[in-house]
């Protein structure tokens, strides 16, 4: 087996790109030949919404992320990361990790919300207020919550009910959304920009942009704080976990 990064992308598809795009941002290589060995599996044909189980069931998308995740291990992956927040919900991730660790225990996967966490930290070592922007099925199923209860210095902030909606239709309207639209569409941007002000007023001290398209469309000059993008943490991971000597900030 190669030394090589998996990425199980198709949740959404730009969010996959994203990540790849991250990990050869954090590979030291002056040539072609000195990137690190990488494979996207982008089939979102093959994986249900994310949001759309967790909040009313159905079929379970960890089996579709399952055989994306043999997929890449056929081509020669050992470390595998999800480019979805989402999909981390421990009854999606919980699941296909548990059929990936009896078949192929040599294989790693990354898991992005902890790489998150971790970045706080070393980020924030005297902890916080952490404001998190994501989809209604992340907040309702507390996702960055049951991660951060093991970092107990920082204080998670939510937007409001009305804001996580409003925040969820940035993301997924099918005019305006960022799932739908991209370049980004200013309609979803500004959303988006007006819910972190709302964070920030209540004292974030960061933003965790909890979805894996927002990257796509908030970037660090644009608010008066630091937003914490979960895609580039992972990217960070993967690059030190396969080839740490390539490793740059």
């Amino acid at each position: 087996m190669d030394n090589a990064i998996g990425i199980i992308g198709g949740v959404g598809p730009y969010a996959g790109a994203d990540l790849v795009r991250k990990v050869f941002d954090h590979t030291q290589a002056r040539t072609d030949q000195e990137h690190v060995s990488l494979y996207l599996v982008s089939c979102p044909s093959l994986i249900d919404d994310r949001t759309e189980y967790l909040l009313h069931g159905g079929v379970n998308p960890a089996g579709g992320m399952y055989v994306c995740f043999e997929k890449l291990v056929r081509c020669g992956a050992n470390t595998i990361a999800v480019a979805c927040n989402t999909a981390h919900a421990p009854e999606i991730l919980g699941v296909m990790m548990e059929a990936a660790a009896v078949a192929y225990p040599e294989v790693r996967l990354i898991n992005m919300i902890e790489e998150t966490c971790l970045y706080l930290e070393r980020l924030f070592p005297q902890g916080g207020k952490v404001g998190l922007l994501a989809t209604v099925g992340t907040h309702m199923t507390g996702v960055y919550q049951r991660y951060l209860d093991h970092h107990p210095q920082f204080e998670l902030l939510e937007p409001s009910s009305d804001g996580q909606r409003r925040v969820h239709a940035a993301i997924y309207d099918k005019e305006y959304g960022v799932k739908a639209k991209f370049p980004v569409s200013g309609e979803a941007r500004a959303v988006l920009l007006d819910e972190a002000m709302h964070l920030l007023e209540r004292g974030a001290v960061a933003i965790i942009l909890g979805c894996t398209e927002l990257p796509l469309a908030l970037k660090n000059d644009m608010l008066p704080c630091k937003l914490v993008d979960p895609t580039d943490c992972v990217a960070r991971a993967l690059v030190l976990a396969v080839a740490p000597e390539k490793f740059k900030e």
